[in-house]
């Protein structure tokens, strides 16, 4: 076995602080992001020779494992491979990382072994198994929430007829690893359908060399997890999978019944962290499937003038215009933030977002494969910013002996480039990584930076006087601002530019604008320079209870936002009051006498969240039980269990949420006759908008705080803030 010898940083600060054993890594291949073989790296520092021995010692529960420093995770490994997605990969690497703990993996060759060796404490937690793995052992290990579902599926090409039920094998060629849960099956199904033959995958070889010989045409059928199916079909749209061979597997985490502490932490933190790696799906949908889904993904970047946070309200020109687009095509707005202009283009060929938005001057970018623009929405022209008390540029000729940074998210570094290229002498440089344009503009005002460009309409969004900063040339005429979308996605782009045609300069247009670009609206700069770390006036509160009761604290704001859009005096027509808009009953279940009190309201909404979650099944999955937890948050538990009921005889899943139970909580809130009059069960479609925008404003503030950085420190005193930290 070869070995890959590598330091992290987190290994570097444990062993001069701890001074002992280094954390073992799992590193993805590189050819395969979604699902396939580890690099199993050893022990890296000789020099600890009782690292081992401490890595064996049996210390019990949470508090041993935190004096050992390190979690050790059981996994099977088949020969070179392991089984273990990418998502979940992240999730226990986070959960490590955020108890402070480093991981070591421990590996059985076959997974009848990974319980006796938990048990007899060589390992403290088992990964990449679902719950039947316990059916041997009873009352000796518990499983943790279930964070996914997983099937065995048929992959086939995509121009094949598709397979849609156990007789279509009839005549097909099967190949499947024989390691494989599902083997027996397939053995079984060769007796009963005609002219099926059953081949044996090889063992050497990975995920992804199956699907290329499937695409290739070498294998006709393959039997594969969706664990890696969900990430790898998206990018690989030559082959498809309809087909479950087997039925749900529920994918969970095992520990020792005795370790109640490891569990009840697991568990918390799959409650708090477990949807925020549920905000990046894949999806390559023209606007007729847009419509389906119901989410207009934009990908764009955080600055005053296309999307940024002010008092919990999302705002932005790029935003909002974007969101008139979508009202009339009634679809909510998801924002995917970007770091960079390239970033940008990759999000959209990859399918992680509809359409970039972010002040895109066409003209000045290179051509991209597979991407076309829309018409022009907006004009600007680039202009050379620099210091009030520098000497004024008057001619481009002046730029000689200068330096001039761009941001990774400016479009203008092409069109500098060929000014560079035309024979003016000035550097060109980008800035530091993760500074953005707001951050260089910072920096030229405190005197890091030369010179930078910056479209002329975010001068005036940023509030380039205030800063210190003059505009110093205007390099051209104004440049057209365009839209991108995919070449396939011709639907979205003709609905963009009717949109474009109808909207471009009209009243709503023009208020939009000059709210944006010609007239200051908020009158405290330093709050709308994207403060990504303060979501309402009440995150210490918030983020106090939402830790007591496990719960994501930017899932409490995003609900208290729906709920009174953060005003504590809100009072609706039903009688629910204050920040978490509480009627009187649930106060006094509750113990809050006073609902219009900031602190009592949020302790008693989250208090009651966390009760009407546990009237749901802790083997629903994380995400799901979530969501009808705010559904009932709104209409009621009652309601919601009979929506679940109606869910089910209509042939949909009870124990999902959205495009199921919700579809059945929409039906009961269709008036019927009763007594010659026209009645409703409830106006339960207002939840099903509900909980999609709860959804939508949650995944929004993730990107949004994910992007902190120093466009932030907006105030002249704060340099050496910034200094120290990146020191």
């Amino acid at each position: 076995m070869k070995i890959n010898r590598s330091f992290t940083i987190d290994f570097c600060l444990k062993v001069l602080l701890l001074v002992f054993v280094a954390p073992l890594s799992v590193q993805a291949n590189e050819k395969n992001t979604a699902f396939d073989s580890c690099q199993i790296v050893d022990a890296i520092d000789k020099q600890l020779p009782t690292s081992e021995n401490y890595l064996s010692e049996n210390l019990n529960d949470l508090k041993g494992i935190n004096e050992r420093g390190v979690l050790r995770v059981l996994l099977q490994k088949k020969k070179n491979a392991c089984t273990i997605s990418q998502i979940e990969q992240q999730l226990i690497k986070e959960f490590a990382h955020l108890n402070n703990l480093a991981l070591h993996w421990v590996y059985v060759d076959n997974d009848w072994e990974l319980l006796p060796e938990l048990l007899k404490g060589n390992g403290d937690i088992i990964v990449a198994q679902d719950q039947t793995l316990s059916a041997s052992i009873q009352n000796e290990v518990n499983f943790s929430h279930s964070w996914a579902d997983a099937t065995f599926k048929v992959v086939e090409r995509s121009d094949n007829s598709r397979i849609s039920r156990k007789e279509d094998l009839s005549g097909r060629q099967v190949a499947a690893y024989k390691s494989s849960p599902v083997w027996n099956t397939l053995v079984e199904l060769v007796e009963s359908q005609t002219g099926m033959v059953l081949e044996e995958i090889p063992q050497t070889l990975s995920y992804l060399e199956v699907m290329q010989l499937v695409k290739t045409g070498e294998y006709d059928l393959v039997i594969a997890d969706s664990l890696f199916l969900d990430t790898y079909l998206p990018l690989n749209t030559e082959l498809q999978a309809n087909f479950s061979l087997t039925d749900e597997r529920k994918m969970a985490w095992a520990v020792k019944t005795d370790d109640k502490e490891l569990y009840k932490t697991v568990n918390q933190y799959l409650n708090k962290q477990h949807l925020t790696h549920d905000v990046a799906s894949i999806h390559f949908d023209d606007l007729s499937l847009i419509k389906d889904r119901g989410i207009l993904r934009v990908i764009t970047n955080a600055n005053p003038s296309h999307y940024y946070l002010h008092n919990g309200k999302l705002r932005g020109f790029e935003y909002e215009l974007l969101k008139e687009f979508a009202s009339k095509h009634i679809l909510r707005v998801d924002v995917v933030l970007a770091d960079s202009q390239e970033e940008m283009f990759d999000l959209l060929r990859e399918g992680k977002g509809d359409v970039i938005a972010a002040s895109l001057a066409s003209s000045l970018i290179n051509a991209e494969e597979l991407v076309q623009y829309t018409a022009p929405y907006n004009y600007a022209s680039p202009v050379i910013v620099g210091r009030d008390a520098d000497d004024l540029i008057i001619d481009i000729r002046d730029l000689t002996g200068r330096r001039v940074t761009l941001s990774e998210d400016s479009p203008y570094w092409n069109y500098m480039s060929q000014l560079k290229q035309q024979g003016l002498e000035f550097d060109l440089v980008k800035a530091d990584v993760g500074v953005s344009m707001e951050g260089t503009l910072l920096m030229v005002a405190l005197g890091m930076y030369d010179l930078t460009v910056v479209g002329n309409h975010q001068i005036k969004s940023a509030y380039i006087k205030e800063a210190g900063l003059k505009p110093q040339f205007v390099l051209s005429e104004p440049l057209a601002h365009r839209w991108a979308v995919r070449m396939d996605d011709q639907q979205l782009n003709n609905a963009l530019n009717t949109f474009i045609e109808n909207e471009y300069r009209s009243t709503n247009y023009n208020v939009l604008h000059a709210k944006y670009f010609e007239q200051p609206q908020i009158q405290n700069t330093n709050n709308r320079l994207t403060r990504f770390s303060s979501l309402s006036p009440y995150d210490d509160v918030t983020q106090h209870y939402a830790d007591k009761y496990g719960f994501d604290w930017r899932l409490i704001t995003a609900l208290m936002f729906q709920e009174s859009q953060f005003n504590p005096e809100a009072y609706s027509y039903a009688g629910a009051e204050g920040l978490m808009q509480l009627i009187p009953a649930t106060a006094e279940l509750m113990g809050v006498s006073d609902a219009r009190n900031a602190e009592s309201s949020i302790y008693a909404g989250v208090r009651y969240l966390n009760y009407l979650r546990g009237k749901f099944e802790e083997s629903l999955l994380l995400q799901d039980r979530m969501w009808f937890t705010l559904a009932s948050y709104n209409a009621g538990y009652g309601r919601v269990k009979r929506a679940r009921a109606l869910a089910e005889k209509m042939g949909l899943d009870k124990d999902l949420w959205f495009d199921n139970v919700e579809l059945a909580m929409m039906s009961l809130a269709k008036p019927y006759m009763k007594d010659g009059e026209q009645v409703r069960y409830c106006r339960c479609g207002q939840t099903v908008v509900y909980v999609r925008e709860i959804r939508t404003r949650y995944f929004n503030y993730i990107r949004l705080m994910a992007t902190q950085n120093i466009a932030s420190l907006t105030e002249p005193n704060r340099k050496s803030t910034y200094l120290h930290s990146i020191n």
